[in-house]
């Protein structure tokens, strides 16, 4: 019964999205907002209120902390990074081209941008790929008025880490599903520019915070302001169950979803994020400081 109502939930968001973009008259406005409120606002509609977890104050590595990463030099064009030993044995770059209204849906459209592919990386199948992506700043703010607030956002939490963090962290590009958890927020600084790194799922209904799904994120800007860093990078924590899957078993030091009482699952989601924002950085797989190491490394210089 749970399951059927999952999917059902799950099929509403996908039909709603679906038919939102079919009865869009030709060419329209482009409404990236739209897009994230259809989502996000039936997700909320599933997941109470007070169910959010309380508020969080941002941790910060300052630019003195940053060290010399041991690791494989990597550089593609004006870019370039050290992967820390043991995270990927190399990288590969390859230049996106630009989406616009007409080429793509709502959620895809964008500036042309590089995309770096970390290889052999040591999870694989995961819902998201291990990559660095590199937009122009100005090209992606002028795509709508939204980009701009989410990179304000960042240079606000970068300005103030010790202030309250926002209920919904911004997270670009833009992702057809919903922001459902963040943890492990900090302020990271690399060498020409600086952001916020944490941890984070994206759903279309509610399942488990799961392996296959969580992912740690950086969201950054270069000190000249030229470059948006996005970087998406999968790791996990094993008292998570493998996926989101009803029959996957939790842990036994997990914490289960109670999928029999559909109600539960803003007391759950509470509690696994409390969990995962408390736990020990090097208990992750890959660990934080790995991942950060990787963010610190970045150097971009202007062609």
């Amino acid at each position: 019964m749970k399951g059927s109502f999952l999917g059902f939930a799950a099929t509403l968001v996908l039909a709603t999205l679906a038919c939102g973009l079919i009865n869009q008259a030709p060419n329209p406005p482009l409404d990236l907002n739209g897009v994230g409120t259809i989502v996000a606002a039936t997700f909320q509609a599933l997941t109470p209120a007070e169910a959010a977890a309380s508020p969080t104050v941002a941790t910060e590595t300052p630019p003195t902390a940053i060290s010399q990463t041991n690791g494989i030099s990597i550089s593609f064009d004006n870019i370039s990074f050290i992967i820390p030993e043991g995270l990927a044995n190399g990288g590969s770059s390859e230049k996106i081209p630009a989406v616009s209204a007409e080429t793509g849906a709502p959620w895809e459209v964008g500036p042309a941008y590089m995309k770096i592919t970390l290889s052999s990386y040591p999870l694989q199948g995961t819902m998201w790929q291990p990559e660095i992506r590199i937009y122009p700043a100005d090209e992606f703010r002028q795509i709508d008025s939204i980009v701009g607030d989410r990179m304000n956002e960042i240079t606000s939490i970068v300005s103030n880490p010790s202030g309250p963090l926002p209920k919904n962290l911004p997270f670009l590009p833009f992702i057809n599903a919903a922001l459902v958890f963040y943890g492990q927020m900090q302020v990271i600084y690399f060498n020409n520019g600086s952001g916020i790194r944490y941890l984070t799922q994206f759903d279309q209904a509610p399942i488990p915070i799961n392996n296959q799904e969580m992912f740690y994120t950086f969201q950054g800007l270069s000190k000249d302001g030229k470059y948006f860093i996005s970087a998406t990078l999968p790791l996990n924590a094993a008292f998570l169950p493998a996926d989101g899957s009803q029959n996957s078993p939790t842990p036994a030091d997990g914490i289960p979803m109670d999928w029999n009482n559909y109600e539960n699952f803003p007391v759950y989601l509470n509690a696994v994020t409390q969990k995962i924002s408390s736990t020990d950085p090097n208990a992750f797989s890959p660990t934080l400081a790995k991942l950060d190491g990787l963010i610190q490394s970045i150097i971009i210089n202007s062609p």
